[in-house]
């Protein structure tokens, strides 16, 4: 649903025992703009607690709400009002006697695609005036919740205007903060926009998140993980912002699953001598090799082996975006074959992912483009896109105290013991 996000926490065994050992919880945190300040994540929304899956989920639906004072650092927000729902471009005044109501002057054109107060009129006693708080619609419980609070002291007469957006922060770190303020940066959370759709194809709003012990990394992949292993989502372009913490690095998904698609049908002799000298040529490179010829027209081979050493966890299965990748290596040896005259010279092919053939969660097959048919060569992606099927990671929260890493790792892919360069995105 197009009102609904959700944001997927998976973790391996190895790594959750370490997060556990070291008593972190998984912090996360959504941020608010007002009409004078850049967007801006001030309050703990959510802190949950290990286990192997975790699903945070909101609909895009926001209410105002009020305090007297704004909490100290560590402190839970204490609303003092009750919760009115506000679209995107309402207005709604605080009454006399501190309730909220449709506002007697509405924003023009320039209140949309914000929470508009029009008017306070309330005084709290004791104090110079009010704090706004804007919460957020909890899909799982149905309750309004705090993501942030308005430093600004609002009093009689004042009014405002919020816009709630769809960039989510998250890290790790003890203790329960739900609800509580913070003040201090989570500079190195990662942080990603909601916004856009996870799949433009099915319009589904939908991620998946892992810390990476080793490297102290996050992950994340549009879709839900166990999906995204059988069938990678559709390649988008999918924005990052870098506010409240550096944006992930796109990595591409190795499903262990090719399919190599002549442009020149070969008879079955040719078809299967190419299928053993090309198992010759990637025995050595790729772990439970096997090749097979698909269907009896002579154009496609599939190709399987085990996809990195943990299979399930996000850890053992990306390499870097625009990085030589398992198409890479199947297309390379193709060539080889092709200067050997295994392959006939004139023969062309392309290289996708096998697993979206079958059309798996009713998406169509994968597509990809060779850079040129007349020598043969692939692009080496698995959606001919090399923003696809991406995962993403960032660097590692630093707000632990005294805490260490403790782990027991499991053997990771090669890209974490290499140093990449992260691009530098601005908002």
């Amino acid at each position: 649903m197009a009102d609904i996000r959700t944001l997927h926490w998976y973790e391996s065994a190895a790594d959750n025992q370490s997060i556990a050992t070291n008593g972190w919880r998984f912090q996360v945190a959504k941020s608010v703009a007002t009409a004078n300040a850049a967007p801006t994540f001030n309050v703990v929304w959510q802190s949950q607690g290990v286990a192997p899956a975790t699903d945070i989920s909101w609909k895009v639906q926001y209410a105002l709400n009020w305090t007297a004072a704004v909490p100290a650092s560590g402190v839970k927000v204490n609303v003092g009002g009750t919760w009115q729902r506000c679209n995107k471009g309402e207005t709604y005044d605080l009454n006399e006697q501190g309730y909220w109501v449709p506002s007697t002057n509405p924003a023009g054109p320039d209140g949309a695609g914000w929470l508009n107060v029009g008017s306070i009129n309330y005084s709290y006693p004791g104090v110079l005036g009010i704090h706004i708080i804007v919460g957020v619609m909890n899909n799982e419980t149905g309750r309004y919740e705090p993501i942030f609070i308005d430093q600004a002291t609002l009093p009689e007469g004042s009014s405002a205007k919020y816009q709630p957006l769809e960039t989510v922060s998250w890290w790790l770190e003890a203790n329960d903060l739900t609800g509580q303020v913070f003040h201090s940066t989570k500079s190195r959370a990662t942080t990603y926009d909601f916004t856009n759709p996870s799949d433009p194809v099915t319009g589904a709003f939908e991620w998946s998140t892992s810390f990476i012990m080793l490297g102290g990394k996050w992950v994340i992949a549009p879709g839900p993980i166990p999906q995204a292993l059988r069938a990678p989502p559709r390649s988008a372009k999918l924005p990052f912002l870098s506010i409240g913490g550096e944006p992930p690095l796109l990595l591409e998904l190795d499903l262990g699953s090719w399919l190599v698609n002549f442009a020149i049908p070969l008879s079955a002799a040719a078809l299967a001598a190419a299928a053993t000298a090309l198992y010759n040529k990637l025995k050595s490179k790729f772990q439970e090799l096997k090749i097979d010829v698909v269907g009896t027209d002579g154009t496609r081979l599939k190709i399987t082996y085990k996809a990195g050493t943990a299979p399930g966890t996000l850890e053992s299965l990306g390499f870097p975006a625009g990085a030589p990748g398992p198409a890479t290596t199947i297309d390379d040896a193709l060539k080889d074959l092709k200067k050997a005259n295994t392959i006939p010279q004139k023969e062309s092919w392309t290289i996708s992912a096998a697993t979206a053939l079958a059309g798996a969660n009713g998406l169509p097959p994968a597509s990809s483009q060779p850079e040129s048919k007349a020598n043969g060569a692939s692009n080496g992606a698995s959606n001919g896109n090399g923003n696809s099927n991406a995962y993403g990671y960032g660097p590692a929260p630093t707000e632990q105290g005294s805490n260490t890493f403790v782990a027991s790792y499991q053997p990771k892919s090669p890209f974490l013991q290499q140093g990449y360069n992260q691009n530098t995105i601005s908002a």
